[in-house]
């Protein structure tokens, strides 16, 4: 059944889903500052995060086994469809990505500069064009790993409960950082968003998926460069999920970062150059190759399993 998930998923993957996922989430964030008034504590406290996530898992969880072998799993394969794609289907982000590689490629590049801004949701104005382009390819490699990789990830491991928990925890994090950042624009003074068992829980969740997709994205480049940087840094802990991700993208280009600080910056083309252009090209091809990769594993998983 999950072969056939992650080749739908292969399949339909310009499917938006914005109309599933919109209303759930504005329900869901109903629902976490419901718990969080009711306790008198923040959005990211470690009480409200288990009490806003666990009973829709908990939920899921019943649901599956009370339909387990009913009309042949037919309910079942439905539900893990509509469980999968309501996880993947946060695009927001992507629309943005969209409009900024339209206005490129149309030379209007201070739409573009414009559009940049709202993928980094920081100003540019002291950012020089290398830095620029080098921090938006980052920031794509993270959406695609949080909207694509975090999600299918846990769903291989634990099916649609393990996909509706990344989903749910991850919006649950943002709904906190929106809140923690209000309240600091608001009170002049910077407020942590979650709590410190809240951020362990997220790096639990993250770390295996991020290597893995780490790998994948090497090894369907240079593979011997990126078998050697993702033996470098795959016990790096102080290394976020973007920086992680990064320097394994650049593995697969050629390039290889041995010390931690090591800063691939200098190496990336400047902005609104032809070889920045064919490196924002190539990076869709590259991030869809490794899902593949996942398919076929998948597939070779269930032939000589069964």
């Amino acid at each position: 059944m999950k072969f056939f998930v992650m080749l739908a998923v292969l399949l339909l993957r310009n499917f938006y889903g914005q109309k599933l996922t919109q209303p759930i989430d504005k329900a869901f964030g109903g629902w976490q500052a419901y718990i969080a008034k009711r306790l008198k504590q923040d959005l990211g406290s470690s009480a409200v995060f288990l009490l806003s996530c666990m009973p829709w898992v908990l939920l899921l969880w019943l649901l599956l086994w009370w339909l387990d072998g009913v009309y042949w799993s037919l309910p079942v394969l439905g539900l893990h469809l509509l469980v999968v794609f309501y996880a993947l289907g946060r695009r927001c982000d992507l629309v943005w990505v969209s409009r900024y590689m339209t206005a490129w490629r149309q030379a209007d590049f201070e739409a573009a500069g414009y559009y940049a801004a709202e993928i980094l949701d920081e100003p540019i104005s002291d950012i020089s064009d290398r830095e620029l382009h080098a921090r938006v390819v980052s920031r794509l490699v993270v959406f695609a790993f949080d909207r694509l990789f975090l999600v299918l990830f846990w769903y291989l491991l634990l099916g649609p409960v393990g996909a509706l928990l990344a989903r749910l925890s991850e919006q649950a994090i943002t709904n906190a950082r929106h809140q923690a950042n209000q309240l600091t624009v608001q009170e002049g003074e910077l407020l942590t968003c979650c709590d410190e068992q809240v951020i362990r829980f997220q790096q639990v969740m993250h770390w295996p998926a991020a290597r893995l997709m780490g790998l994948t994205l090497a090894v369907t480049g240079k593979p011997w460069l990126g078998l050697r940087q993702f033996v470098v840094d795959i016990f790096r802990w102080k290394l976020s999920t973007e920086v992680f991700l990064n320097r394994q993208l650049m593995a697969g280009y050629g390039w290889l970062c041995r010390t931690e600080d090591a800063s691939t910056v200098d190496q990336r083309p400047v902005m609104m150059t032809e070889a920045a252009d064919m490196e924002m090209a190539n990076l869709r091809e590259r991030v869809w190759r490794s899902l593949a990769v996942w398919v076929a594993v998948t597939a070779l998983g269930v032939i000589f399993w069964f």
